[in-house]
């Protein structure tokens, strides 16, 4: 697995009602970029989370993005079984993209 949390970001600055304003300036940049979100959620681990599988056209491979607010924590992953080269190639920016837009850093959790 490939995972890139954004760290030290303003996340820990979102008051519960601004955590709609995060989910729209999350799908800004899934949209900037492009994507194709194919599933929003809630993962059963992660109770509250926002969670995203996004796709680029038709190709294979799926780029995760989960936020949690409750934990104040953004993280873009890419699961072994879902690599793709559009993924791989996409993760950093895409990551950089979110720590920019938060005020954060990147921090690879390979």
């Amino acid at each position: 697995m490939i995972m890139y949390e954004i760290a030290n970001s303003r996340l820990s600055e979102v008051k519960l009602l601004d955590e709609d304003f995060v989910i729209q300036e999350i799908e800004s940049i899934i949209a900037d970029f492009q994507l194709e979100v194919t599933l929003k959620t809630t993962l059963s681990t992660m109770k509250g989370s926002i969670h995203y599988h996004l796709k680029q056209g038709k190709k294979s491979g799926v780029l995760e993005v989960t936020y949690w607010p409750s934990k104040k924590r953004l993280f873009v992953e890419i699961h072994n079984n879902r690599l793709s080269e559009w993924n791989q190639n996409m993760i950093a920016p895409f990551a950089e993209a979110l720590a920019q837009r938060f005020s954060g850093i990147v921090q690879s959790k390979v």
